[in-house]
């Protein structure tokens, strides 16, 4: 069995269906059926059962799930090994950020990055999922979070502002009401930013709008729909928007990662520096702190 359908049996035991794998792999549903199909005809050996719900492990397919994670984890420790012991200034670097951060604070500061090191070619992933840095998703993470995981090392650059905005429009609409009981527009990313200490399950927030673009949500609150919770770094730029309330404190911070073992890898380095010196500087805004 050769690597590639180590690969394709993996992406199809970890996602549990073809379409889920497909993307895992980066290629379509119909190339993924077709190499199953011929793995399976190669080995005469059934790796998955197909029922309606999706692919499930026969015992050759755990069999093949078990070692195939230990190969993976040998290849990944030695790309990795390889990547940290690059010493130039040039090459390739996968960083991923949240949107609201890429779109309105860190493109700025990617660009004068630029200008030191032309050489470097940055591969942004705008995304806030938990991108695995142990499996070389990405080299660099900047996250919010109050807990990096244990395989990471890296700085915290700041306590990260969340506060509730809105119009005008809007406040002037509901100001009988007690912000608790606004109307709320949520960023449906799988982050919670509802701090849970303001709403109770017998008193939940009244949802009306749900959009995993943060940008959607910032644009649909100047529309008046509702209030959103925003990071202060998006919400004190916007013109029409007001602050509601002070800045929930201690919900949570912003991280810059990458893993241990990229650490010494000096174009991660010079990247991971540069933007924790230019992100720093604009911790007041991000931290939401008027003073």
């Amino acid at each position: 069995m050769e690597w590639d359908d180590i690969r394709v049996v993996l992406a199809i035991c970890r996602e549990g269906s073809l379409a889920g794998a497909a993307r895992a792999l980066g290629c379509s549903h119909s190339t993924v059926f077709r190499q199953i199909n011929a793995i399976e005809k190669r080995f005469s050996t059934r790796f998955f059962n197909r029922l309606s719900h999706g692919y499930e492990m026969t015992e050759a397919g755990e069999t093949v799930l078990k070692h195939a994670q230990a190969i993976e984890e040998d290849i990944l420790d030695l790309e990795r090994e390889l990547k940290s012991k690059d010493q130039r200034l040039k090459g390739k670097i996968r960083l991923t950020a949240p949107e609201g951060l890429t779109n309105f604070l860190l493109l700025p500061h990617l660009a004068s990055f630029y200008i030191k090191h032309p050489d470097i070619q940055v591969e942004l992933i705008v995304s806030a999922d938990d991108l695995q840095l142990s499996q070389l998703e990405a080299d660099i993470a900047i996250r919010t979070t109050r807990n990096p995981p244990p395989t990471c090392i890296g700085k915290k650059i700041c306590d990260f502002g969340l506060a509730i905005y809105a119009t005008e429009t809007y406040l002037e609409k509901v100001k009988h009401l007690d912000f608790t009981r606004y109307d709320y527009l949520q960023i449906d990313n799988g982050v919670n930013w509802f701090p849970p200490s303001l709403w109770t399950s017998d008193a939940p927030p009244r949802i009306i709008f749900k959009c995993s673009s943060i940008i959607s949500v910032t644009k649909a609150a100047n529309e008046s729909i509702g209030a959103a919770i925003l990071p202060c770094l998006i919400g004190e730029k916007e013109p029409l928007l007001k602050r509601v309330a002070p800045p929930f404190k201690g919900l949570t911070e912003l991280w810059i990662l990458t893993h241990v073992d990229l650490r010494q890898t000096t174009r991660v380095k010079a990247l991971m520096d540069h933007l924790y010196r230019s992100l720093y500087e604009e911790k007041k805004i991000m931290a939401g702190d008027d003073s």
